[in-house]
């Protein structure tokens, strides 16, 4: 499943820059994000996961970028704040049902 994220990357003291990717992997450690552009390792971001038309997106105040390769990079997050992660875990909960143990005499 792919959802839009929004982020900004902060490249020096004085200079950001916005963009737009494709959230691919997430969980509550991180994610995975394709986009047009190269980010490059050690790069920090703030995110905004668009996780649904209907409802605010999920804040990452700071994350950093930990591997690149072309227009993927896995990025980690380092600060959320106690209710955006929540949020984040409640999303996660529905969008992966749990798998239920095999049922006695099935199959």
């Amino acid at each position: 499943m792919s959802m839009t994220v929004h982020y900004r990357v902060s490249l020096s003291a004085d200079s950001t820059t916005t963009g737009e990717g494709r959230l691919l992997d997430l969980s509550l450690e991180g994610c995975r994000i394709e986009s047009d552009r190269q980010l490059p390792v050690n790069t920090y971001l703030s995110l905004r996961l668009k996780i649904s038309p209907d409802q605010m997106p999920i804040l990452v105040d700071l994350a950093a970028v930990r591997w690149s390769r072309g227009t993927n990079c896995g990025v980690h997050f380092l600060s959320i704040q106690p209710l955006q992660s929540a949020r984040l875990q409640t999303f996660l909960a529905s969008a992966s049902p749990r798998k239920q143990p095999p049922t006695p005499g099935a199959g």
